[in-house]
């Protein structure tokens, strides 16, 4: 498994889709330190090997630049991370409005380390400026969904739940919750518990066959 996982990391910095960035390979000497993108690849490659087999993937719209285009990872911000693992330029390092509200939605229903959060883009819509973001093109989400299938079988998560509706498009009959940004925080934060609630009311993977889980490379 944690081979795949190096593999997909390692393929996914070689990607180009549509006009987005790819915080896997730039380097903006403006914005990074030396090795920013090896060091979001490594966040990244850390995060989903601690997590072989999810509880939950939580699947949002596409990396924004105060989260995970200098986390390397979705719904993170860099702050959250040790300061040996910032890649920005940023004294402190950046921080993401949605990624507080999800990290400490997460915490409060004991859901952290069960849960994998992707983006149904993968790589960064940036704007008019490198500090911004913009919505994805319905082509650049289509070509975001190899990569999200991949991760999918690659981890078999027990539950799939979009964040927002762009990433409900990708992923037609999975559960929907309200993405935290314009107003959204309260809903999405019910949401989460909510998704909590149902998992605890069915055994952990594993758990009837007492705690055996199928081991795969």
């Amino acid at each position: 498994m944690s081979d795949s996982l190096t593999r997909f990391v390692a393929e996914l910095a070689e990607i180009t889709i549509g006009a987005t960035v790819n915080p896997y390979s730039v380097y903006e000497p403006t914005l990074d330190r030396e090795g920013g993108a090896a060091i979001r690849a490594a966040n990244l490659a850390a995060y989903l090997g601690a997590r072989p087999h999810p509880r939950l993937m939580l699947v949002g719209e596409a990396p924004g630049y105060r989260g995970c285009r200098f986390s390397g990872i979705a719904f993170t911000s860099e702050r959250s991370l040790p300061p040996g693992r910032h890649s920005s330029l940023h004294p402190k390092g950046w921080v993401e409005p949605s990624a507080t509200i999800i990290g400490g939605a997460l915490v409060l229903a004991g859901l952290t380390d069960e849960t994998v959060m992707w983006n149904a883009c993968p790589l960064h819509p940036a704007g008019a400026t490198p500090l911004s973001n913009r919505t994805p093109t319905r082509a650049e989400l289509e070509a975001g969904r190899l990569w999200l299938t991949r991760l999918i079988e690659l981890l078999e998560p027990e539950l799939i739940v979009a964040v927002g509706r762009s990433a409900a498009a990708a992923l037609p009959g999975a559960p929907l919750i309200r993405h935290p940004a314009n107003g959204g925080a309260s809903a999405c934060r019910s949401g989460i518990a909510a998704i909590a609630a149902q998992l605890k009311a069915h055994p952990q993977r594993g758990a009837a066959d007492g705690g055996q889980k199928e081991t795969r490379s």
